[in-house]
């Protein structure tokens, strides 16, 4: 019995001494390799939306959409991780660096991709579309078109709106974080507002504009965005990534987390509401599972070189994929062939990455240089 005794204080001590050193490992990693293959698949699954949806008849088809939830799991992780690491780093936290590398790393690309929207409407597209395009260019250049803007299948640049839900939580959770010296008070309110921005979610009528604009703004944080959030103060402390890595630090917890969103797809049509919060809680759990441990499960196929740099440049696919999907269906019309869905899906990825890889090559990284020379954190 004492023999027994030994052997599971042994198997807690031996516990307690890889949660101490995955913790360490952790903390030391700069760069979370996993990442940039599960932003390959957001950027896959957000072209799918736009292309396939509505060639298939099941509703699982139509869960492409959720590739920006999975975007928004992932930026609330990795920025705010970056603002807790840095509040600790012997330099402190710079607000006017953070915003200032935020600003390199969208605007260029961003504002350059709007522009050409106002080029090519301005000269091609005289429909009501285009028209609207034009009333709503304040709100795309103010980053505000989430709040001001109906969103619709015909209307022109709309996918903006996840760009400003991104730069508005960039404004906004780095003073929340600055200001707020206790942890538990900012954990408060960050669950104060996932709960309040779900009910103004709820109630926000299928007519966006017809809601009062202090709901519309309430309801477009993003539950991506704060969960992230919630993961990232997690996993800072010492005591909660234990708890995490208890869970899922174990062998077969991302493969598993793998299968728990695919059953996730699966039911989310049929429950309405409550599907979208369960993928935002299912990508919660694929990327806990993804960055808990360098070394998971699906490391083997995440570090796949050619999903990396899909990753590595899905910024700029999404920003491009509308163009490409376009220049790919009016490719095959002029060369007579049928614009398929299944053919401008292959070719219009393909298009986006292309150019994406243009762009990042020898235009953002342009940028990138100037916010390592200017902003270095």
């Amino acid at each position: 019995m004492f023999d027994n005794h030994k052997v599971a204080l042994d198997t807690l001590v031996l516990d307690r001494g890889a949660v101490d050193l995955s913790f360490a490992q952790y903390k030391a990693t700069r760069r979370f390799q996993s990442l940039d293959a599960l932003r390959a698949f957001a950027i896959v699954a957000v072209i799918w939306h736009h292309t396939m949806a509505t060639s298939f008849s099941s509703a699982i088809a139509y869960e492409g959409r959720y590739g920006v939830n999975l975007f928004f799991v992932i930026s609330g992780f990795l920025i705010v991780t970056l603002l807790l690491r840095s509040q600790e780093s012997p330099n402190g936290f710079s607000l006017a660096k953070f915003w200032g590398r935020r600003a390199l790393r969208i605007f260029p690309i961003y504002f350059t991709v709007l522009a050409v929207y106002v080029l090519l409407v301005r000269y091609t597209d005289h429909s009501p579309a285009g028209v609207a395009f034009f009333q709503n260019l304040p709100y795309f250049a103010t980053f505000t078109s989430n709040w001001f803007v109906e969103p619709a299948d015909r209307t022109i640049f709309v996918f903006s709106w996840s760009l400003a839900t991104e730069e508005q939580f960039y404004l906004v959770w780095p003073l929340i974080e600055v200001l707020v010296p206790w942890r538990r008070v900012k954990l408060a309110l960050l669950g104060l507002l996932i709960v309040t921005s779900q009910i103004a979610l709820a109630h926000v009528s299928d007519h966006w504009l017809d809601s009062y604009l202090p709901v519309r703004i309430l309801a477009s944080a993003a539950l991506g965005l704060l969960l992230g959030t919630g993961l990232a103060h997690g996993l800072n402390a010492e005591k909660s990534f234990g708890l995490a890595y208890r869970f899922i630090g174990h062998r077969g917890s991302a493969v598993g987390s793998v299968g728990f969103l695919v059953v996730s797809a699966i039911v989310s049509p049929e429950i309405g509401f409550a599907g979208d919060i369960l993928m935002s809680v299912a990508f919660l759990l694929l990327v806990a599972t993804t960055v808990v441990r360098e070394d998971n499960d699906l490391a083997w196929a995440l570090r796949w070189q050619p999903i990396v740099w899909v990753g590595t440049v899905s910024y700029g696919m999404y920003m491009l994929h509308m163009l490409s999907v376009n220049i790919v269906r009016r490719g095959m019309l002029v060369a007579h062939l049928e614009a398929s869905p299944t053919a401008t899906f292959i070719g219009g990825t393909a298009v986006a990455c292309g150019l994406a890889t243009l762009s990042f090559l020898y235009y953002e990284k342009r940028f990138l240089t100037l916010k390592d020379r200017f902003f270095r954190d």
